[in-house]
């Protein structure tokens, strides 16, 4: 019955599949690729896709080992290469987990693949050789199998099949529906014993044709069969778009269609129920009895005694004491570029005077308590690595941390020692989560949103005058503060002098920079301030003289280019522009045009910007303003704010005409 309601199933997707105009039909067969598949070109529902993945089936069953359970993961992937980029697809990557001393681990088991081409009208095999089947530890625990597919070119069709047997029985893996390329037809069988209760949880956009059903087992434990009931999840899907990594997308993977099974308890006949939920305060729990994180927020200070050459005593403010710590410790370690959760010993990191955010995140809070401030880690999954749920807690989707200061009992401020160039609240904005947990003693942990903890502002004033060579000289004064002071230090600190970025700011703003005055764009602080003179040349004539009144562009041209999107917008943080532009035209010259005013927002009011110009006698003014306060756009609002930019792109680039008298 099961069988028979499956092949149903399959058979009214193709007839789908052929409904909706595709000229290939799924091929569930290995090994016998069809006159079809090979002559296939182009993949109709996306004619711009690379490769498309023609099926993949992996099928999940339980199986006993030699004293416990395992986990038994099937996978079959056939892939048809379209275009030259597409044979990247060759290139297989397979993680799998191996404990240290082989305590826990996974095998995979019969991995076998081909390529197929068509040689003068005949189907050609090229087998896959072992020798170039590589293993690669990534970590402590992590393991990725590598290997590549001879012969592979556009038009070749290849096909791969492994097996995975894990000791991780508890633990079934995510199935992702969809792909950075386009599927064809993709299906999802699981079978789970009467004794694991597994909470199933399905999200996604596409839409997914499902079976569940009671089964019937047979488990082989030494020489005896053990029949039990359970379960048989089947999920299929065909004709799933490509899942890009769109701009203003930090995890496409927040929004791929999937099958989620979180393990709940295990129940033996004859033994007790054993729980495997977990909540939050067990997390906290966990992390806090950790030798590699909670001993951590328990030790002392290892720089105590150069500390005392700060004199934190003769310091005011709280605040002035985080600088001058957070300035002194970056001084004597430099962060590695990675982000983690654990840490190694601070001995080590000290001596090698590198590390990992962490690394360098446990040994400030160890200083920052030495000098009488609370601090402590506030946990999180970074933004391109997935939002954390809520809902199911999970300490393997904890990848890092920063550091959440208490200056006043009323008052939280955030650091993170990969901040090279920013200051308090300035983080960077892969960590600016709206889910961190501040991980405390005594049950005090509390989630916090890290979205919007410090003001984004760049405030700009410009002074110029016109000459009748079309030429605008004059200062332009700005305030860089939060992330627009943090990206500014980083392309001074990233050029090679001085000379160099302000080579690049003539180039990037096509001006010619007279004179260039900093303040604040090395040191730890809350802005920079920046003082240009410059000159900038525009369109002259016999009679007109053609002049961007703004002078300097905020929004040249739109981002967003595409004529329809699937995914949500995501900004990286909050924005506030305030420009105000006076310009002295020229003797013997008048305003023959100038743009209109123009207040341009989203229907939520939740973009806005502003463009109000001006006259008196010889002087033009602009005032100019730009606010963005949400970072979430559902792809419902993307004709709205597509519109919107592009909209205030044509603003930026409207121009004055001056028309000789």
């Amino acid at each position: 019955m099961k069988n028979a309601l499956l092949s149903l199933l399959f058979c009214f997707c193709c007839f789908q599949l052929f409904a909706d105009g595709q000229t290939i039909l799924p091929n569930r067969k290995f090994g016998k690729p069809t006159m079809e598949e090979l002559n296939m070109a182009v993949y109709e529902p996306d004619s711009s896709a690379t490769a498309v993945i023609l099926c993949k089936l992996t099928d999940i069953s339980y199986k006993w080992g030699i004293e416990s359970f395992r986990l038994v993961s099937e996978y079959k992937v056939k892939i048809k290469v379209l275009k030259p980029e597409g044979t990247s697809y060759a290139d297989v990557i397979i993680p799998y987990y191996e404990l240290p001393n082989n305590a826990m681990k996974e095998n995979i088991i019969g991995l076998d693949a081909s390529a197929y081409n068509l040689e003068n009208g005949k189907i050609v095999r090229t087998k896959m050789k072992k020798d170039v089947v590589f293993k690669e530890r990534v970590g402590e625990s992590r393991m990725n199998l590598k290997f590549s597919i001879p012969q592979v070119k556009a038009g070749t069709l290849i096909e791969y099949e492994y097996r995975v047997e894990s000791d991780f029985f508890f633990s079934i893996d995510s199935w992702k529906a969809q792909s950075d390329i386009p599927i064809l037809y993709t299906e999802y069988n699981v079978t789970i014993p009467e004794y694991f209760k597994f909470n199933i949880e399905m999200h996604g956009a596409e839409k997914l044709e499902t079976v569940n059903e009671n089964a019937s087992l047979n488990l082989s434990i030494g020489s005896q069969l053990l029949r039990c009931s359970g379960t048989h999840l089947n999920f299929q899907g065909n004709q799933l778009p490509a899942l890009k990594d769109d701009s203003h997308v930090w995890c496409a993977d927040d929004y791929c269609t999937q099958v989620n099974l979180e393990l709940q308890g295990i129940d033996f006949p004859g033994s007790l129920y054993k729980s495997f939920t977990q909540s939050w305060e067990q997390i906290d729990e966990t992390l806090l009895k950790d030798s590699d994180f909670g001993s951590r927020l328990k030790m002392n200070n290892p720089l105590k005694e150069e500390m005392t050459a700060l004199h934190l005593e003769q310091m005011k403010g709280a605040d002035e004491k985080i600088c001058a710590i957070y300035t002194f410790l970056k001084n004597k370690v430099r962060w590695n570029e990675k982000y983690a959760l654990y840490s190694k010993s601070p001995k080590q990191v000290l001596k090698e005077g590198t590390g990992s955010n962490a690394d360098i995140n446990f040994i400030l809070i160890s200083m920052l308590k030495d000098a009488g401030i609370p601090a402590y880690p506030a946990v999180m999954s970074r933004r391109d690595m997935g939002i954390l749920p809520y809902s199911h807690p999970s300490i393997q989707k904890l990848n890092t941390f920063v550091v959440a200061i208490s200056p006043t009992d009323s008052t939280l401020v955030y650091l993170d020692s990969s901040v090279e160039n920013g200051y308090l609240n300035v983080l960077p904005p892969v960590l600016m989560t709206n889910r961190a947990r501040i991980i405390a003693p005594d049950n005090h942990s509390q989630w916090v949103s890290l979205e919007n903890v410090g003001a984004n502002l760049l405030r700009s004033s410009v002074k110029a005058g016109i000459s009748s060579e079309g030429v605008v000289t004059g200062t332009r004064e700005t305030v860089y503060i939060g992330q627009y002071a943090s990206r500014l230090r980083n392309k001074y600190r990233t050029a090679k002098d001085s000379t160099e970025f302000a080579s690049k700011l003539a180039s990037e703003e096509n001006i010619q920079v007279k004179k260039l005055q900093m303040e604040g764009r090395t040191h730890f602080s809350p802005q920079v301030y920046e003082l240009v003179e410059f000159e900038k040349q525009y369109t002259v004539n016999d009679q007109f003289i053609y002049v961007n009144p703004l002078v300097f562009l905020h929004v040249s041209e739109s981002p967003f280019k595409q004529s329809e999107r699937k995914l949500p917008v995501e900004f990286p943080y909050t924005d506030q522009v305030s420009l105000t532009i006076n310009l002295t035209i020229p003797e013997g010259y008048t305003v023959d045009e100038k743009p209109e005013n123009q207040r341009l927002q989203t229907s939520d009011g939740q973009v806005l910007c502003r463009y109000i110009i001006t006259q008196q006698n010889n002087q033009v003014t602009l005032r100019y303003s730009f606010r963005l306060q949400k970072l979430l756009f559902l792809h419902t609002d993307y004709p709205e704010l597509q519109q919107l930019w592009e909209l205030i792109a044509k603003k930026n680039n409207e121009m004055m005409v001056l028309k000789k008298l």
